[in-house]
């Protein structure tokens, strides 16, 4: 934040006297101004260094210019060095004397003094049972040696001594980590423990769609099916339809081979995707910040239908994809000496019961990593925690290339058809 008197009525409060004609002040003396430039914006230093900061104040009648801090306690002056001291609103005041024909003038500017930045991390246990177990709490501060402390908003739910945590009744308990320091802005971290019987609050991934390109939480749809036949790819092969009214989105790769199967080896592939609410792709370069944030839900819960014949296959099952916002650079086996974008995907798979449209529920602790990007040590639960699901990806373990359709001995379907919501709980 920046105050700036013009200069005119600079002077005029400096000398009480009526500014007339000439642009001078009454006894004559010429009206001046000060530029000084905004000094803001840098944080409090970590003891014990101090964030210095040169004042570099010009007076436009060419004379000195001194400087006065008006929050001594927050920053001070020596010279023309100002010294940040503690975080705060910092108040400093540039000043000419005048003479030479030149009224006195100053300028004043006052700015926040930011503290450092920290984060605090603290991942949620999952579901605990209703019993007299105390659990450890275990969270950490960005900031090395600082540590971070523990309270519970629902006392009759769960209750909190030092990192213990003591469970009283069936609830949501929900727990704040936290770490506060005067060089450390505020890191603080919620979760919401279910204990015994309650349940984590639902997250809907999407509750519909509205068109074959778009969820009703505006997420992009869509989705890819390829064989070695076909110039691995779709090539005319593939319908997206939605049916707004019923809820369903299908995607259907009908592939026609130049010849039936014979035993030789023939490659395929098909998925089926919806990215989270509002997000239309993931981010290039960077982590994806969209996306739904996991907390103590431990399941995500669709429902889903494959054609007849891909579900009469040697090979019906489902790997259920999701790709999260933490984003990598990888070497691009495509292109050497390239690199591309790569985000940590979990998985796990699914065997249909049915052909027909089944509701599904996959426990998220039975995802594993499925491409780590290049990183090593990643635990599934904690990518989950840490990073947003930015996109739910349905895949073919193996395509249907073994059952062909009715009256043909060379075309082959594969089809994938999704109703309703997909909720995260």
């Amino acid at each position: 934040m920046r105050f700036q008197l013009t200069a005119v009525g600079l002077a005029c409060a400096t000398l009480l006297a009526g500014c007339g004609g000439g642009g001078g002040s009454g006894d004559g003396a010429m009206a001046q101004s000060i530029s000084f430039p905004f000094v803001g914006g840098q944080p409090i230093a970590i003891p014990p260094d101090v964030t210095t900061i040169p004042l570099t104040a010009t007076a436009s009648g060419g004379g000195a210019v001194t400087y006065t801090s008006n929050t001594p306690d927050i920053c001070t002056v020596n010279g023309a060095t100002l010294s940040l001291i503690k975080p705060g609103e910092c108040s400093v005041t540039a000043s000419q004397a005048g003479g030479d024909g030149y009224a006195p003038a100053s300028e004043r500017q006052l700015f926040g003094i930011p503290k450092q930045p920290q984060t605090v991390t603290f991942r949620n246990p999952g579901t605990l049972p209703l019993d007299s177990t105390p659990v450890p709490l275990v969270a950490t501060s960005s900031i090395a040696g600082k540590p971070v402390t523990f309270t519970s908003s629902t006392p009759t739910v769960c209750t909190v001594s030092g990192n213990t945590l003591t469970k009283v009744d069936n609830g949501l308990c929900k727990i704040t980590a936290q770490m506060v320091d005067d060089i450390y802005a505020p890191g603080t971290v919620v979760r919401s423990i279910p204990i015994g019987t309650a349940q984590a609050d639902a997250l809907t991934f999407l509750s519909g769609y509205t068109d074959a390109s778009n969820t009703k939480e505006q997420g992009n749809l869509g989705g890819n099916g390829y064989t070695s036949e076909n110039g691995w790819w779709c090539n005319g092969l593939c319908t997206t339809t939605v049916d707004a009214g019923a809820g369903t989105y299908m995607f259907d790769f009908t592939a026609t081979l130049p010849s039936a199967p014979d035993g030789r080896w023939i490659g395929a592939g098909f998925d089926m995707y919806a990215l989270a609410p509002g997000v239309r792709d993931l981010v290039k370069n960077a982590d994806t910040t969209g996306g739904l944030h996991i907390d103590a839900q431990s399941a995500i819960k669709f429902n889903f239908a494959e054609n007849d014949e891909w579900f009469k296959s040697s090979n019906n099952q489902v790997n259920v994809r999701l790709v999260l916002g933490h984003h990598a650079m990888v070497p691009d086996p495509n292109n050497a000496g390239k690199t591309m974008d790569c985000n940590v995907t979990l998985q796990s798979v699914i065997t249909p019961t049915s052909a027909a449209p089944t509701d599904y529920s996959v426990n998220l602790k039975t995802f594993t990593i499925a491409d780590a990007c290049g990183m090593t040590g990643l635990d599934p639960w904690f990518e989950l925690q840490d990073y947003p699901v930015s996109k739910v990806d349905f895949a073919a373990n193996s395509s249907n290339i073994s059952v062909p359709l009715s009256g043909t001995t060379a075309t082959f379907r594969t089809r994938g058809t999704l109703t309703g919501p997909i909720t995260f709980q």
